[in-house]
């Protein structure tokens, strides 16, 4: 491991975005987010008052939506070991492999980017906008409430659920890791950790935790292979368009991929448990220690 030095900007600096990684994201999807949120107000306006029980209304709705959250964050704790152990094995081998030759992989994307793959790749990293994922999930489950769609609402709820642990799971890692971004550092592995410094929060890759999230949702609901494969081939261009852009190393995106999987998984494993099933969770009653057990009844 080595740790970055200040000196003499490199070629790498000198391609670093003008925006913090904070702003970024937030206005390469406003546009769509905002469009979103009109035509939720849209129906609002012209939808009758007969909504489905949902988190804005019901108390029951809340209860309920925090019980299976706490079961899904519970399935994604334990999902490395019980029961993705193989996965898990593969996963490390391939993150292990890929992080040998992130620095090549680098400098293999590395040049003038334009035409057909830079107008693909812009598009890849739009579309995979965190913030706009969540405006995606919080327009479904919106309308589904306000016109009675219980299907379309518990979609939105998916998304919405599958992206809070990817993201979280991907934003705490980040700061902790404080792996240097491929524009910010000239070496794959320049760290600082612990300090959650903008241009070191590059492993792993939250764009493609996000679409993976999703994928894994979205490919879930159909049992058509080439629409599952739609799902993933849209996730994977995620990926690859955040290496190419020199946003992130070729490591971070598996990791990334992983962890998105994984949160997309453990939603949908809990939710398609039978009744009757339950699991054990950590938790602390008046700062005493106790466990709780989750599930569905």
């Amino acid at each position: 491991m080595t740790v970055a030095v200040s000196g003499s900007t490199s070629p790498a600096q000198q391609s670093a975005p003008d925006f913090p990684i904070f702003c970024r994201p937030l206005f390469a999807g406003f546009p769509v987010v905002f469009l979103l949120w009109l035509v939720l107000c849209q129906v609002a306006i012209v939808t009758p008052v007969h909504a489905a029980e949902n988190v804005f209304t019901s108390t029951t709705a809340i209860k309920e939506e925090t019980v299976r959250f706490a079961g899904e964050g519970t399935l994604f704790l334990k999902g490395p070991v019980d029961p993705y152990l193989t996965g898990t094995v593969v996963t490390a081998g391939l993150f292990g492999l890929t992080y040998l030759f992130d620095e090549k992989i680098r400098d293999e994307f590395a040049g003038s980017h334009h035409g057909v793959m830079r107008g693909v790749t812009d598009a890849g990293n739009a579309v995979s906008n965190p913030l706009l994922h969540l405006g995606v999930a919080a327009a479904f489950y919106g309308t589904g409430a306000l016109t009675d769609q219980v299907k379309v609402m518990q979609l939105g709820e998916e998304m919405g659920e599958a992206l809070l642990l990817a993201d979280g799971a991907t934003f705490v890692l980040k700061g902790v890791i404080g792996r240097g971004r491929p524009y910010q550092v000239d070496s794959s592995t320049s760290y600082r950790p612990f300090q959650f410094k903008d241009g070191y929060d590059s492993l792993p890759s939250m764009h493609t935790a996000s679409s993976f999230a999703l994928a894994h949702v979205f490919a879930d609901k159909t049992d058509n292979f080439y629409g599952k494969a739609a799902c993933y081939a849209a996730a994977g261009l995620a990926g690859f368009s955040r290496v190419y852009q020199n946003k992130h190393w070729a490591s971070d995106v598996v990791l990334g991929a992983a962890i998105g999987e994984l949160a997309g998984a453990a939603v949908t494993r809990y939710r398609s448990a039978p009744a009757g099933s339950v699991t054990v969770a950590p938790m602390a009653i008046g700062g005493a220690p106790a466990v709780a057990l989750l599930g569905k009844f």
